[in-house]
């Protein structure tokens, strides 16, 4: 049997690295201490020219002698060309699904196996599922829930459906890429924007699901480590907005949807005003520069609230 048919159904965890330092090896080594079977992934670290000798000090295999491969970049291509020479690594090679783990970060346990067998038995392109936030320390702060998926737990939903109850209606839903799941042995091709490193993960993702179902499983598969230096820690909360509209606009446009205005600018209130940590003023003139003619929908925005409290998120998709 090839190499090539052997990764027929294996997840390529992809390790996109920069002088990762020991954070590197850490990530690395966490799909073994989750306790996925070895014989279910292979780790593959795209290396962007490290400097720092944290990718020549990785073993060529994991604690559970899950294979380690590195491929090096001669030079620094930036953060998001990396992520698609790594995309395109992993497609070369067979693999079946793809997942990102950014340095630092790692996965929880099993639970991305049950996430790979979810899509596979509805045939699904993207699988979706919560993250847990740690501490530097990795001590849990939260978990991130992003979905309350209300209807059958193993079914799936077509894309265009779930784009209609989550970007069309102002729900960023599409992101990190740690908590996604690709599949990626399929037509469509999964690739990012170096020229848009703000939102390039949104919208990539919307547009490759676009061509088939999502599935959602409501376990955290990764940790998310909040950490200074953190790419979008530099953004105003002004940019992150007008970059979400911008998402919102482009996948609708391409799925020849329209959007519900009213409640964008009602879920962009509440973003605001989270991002803000509850400065509602500041959140109220961010809603207003969305330039399209639309009141803000208040039944909206008590739903999304009520929702909150219930679920732990505002955000409800009906399978």
């Amino acid at each position: 049997m090839t190499d090539m048919a052997a990764r027929g159904g294996k997840i390529a965890i992809l390790v996109p690295a920069f002088n990762g330092g020991a954070l590197l090896r850490e990530t690395v080594m966490s799909a073994a201490g989750a306790g996925l079977p070895p014989d279910c992934y292979e780790i593959l670290v795209s290396d962007n020219a490290s400097t720092d000798g944290s990718v020549a000090a990785l073993p060529e295999r994991d604690a559970q002698g899950a294979p380690v491969t590195v491929r090096h970049n001669d030079v620094n291509i930036g953060r998001v060309a990396n992520w698609n020479r790594a995309l395109v690594a992993a497609e070369e090679m067979g693999f079946s699904y793809a997942i990102f783990l950014m340095v630092g970060d790692r996965l929880t346990d099993g639970s991305l196996l049950a996430l790979r067998d979810r899509m596979a038995r509805r045939k699904a392109l993207l699988g979706i599922a919560p993250y847990q936030i740690v501490d530097e320390a990795l001590r849990p702060l939260r978990i991130a829930r992003r979905i309350y998926w209300q209807g059958d737990a193993d079914a799936g939903l077509m894309a265009e459906r779930f784009l209609a109850q989550s970007l069309a209606r102002g729900a960023m839903l599409y992101a990190p890429l740690g908590a996604n799941l690709y599949r990626i042995d399929r037509s469509a091709r999964l690739r990012f924007d170096p020229g848009d490193e703000t939102h390039t993960d949104h919208l990539a993702t919307a547009l490759f699901a676009q061509h088939g179902q999502i599935v959602y499983l409501d376990r955290p598969v990764s940790m998310w480590r909040q950490r200074t230096g953190r790419f979008h820690s530099s953004m105003t909360v002004a940019q992150r907005l007008a970059g979400d509209l911008r998402v919102m606009e482009c996948a609708c446009r391409a799925a020849r949807l329209d959007p519900d205005y009213s409640k964008i600018r009602a879920s962009m209130l509440l973003r605001g005003a989270i991002f803000h940590r509850g400065n509602v003023r500041r959140a109220w003139r961010h809603a207003h520069d969305i330039p399209q003619e639309a009141r803000i929908s208040w039944t909206w925005l008590l739903r999304l609230l009520v929702r909150q409290m219930q679920h732990r998120t505002p955000w409800l998709v009906e399978a």
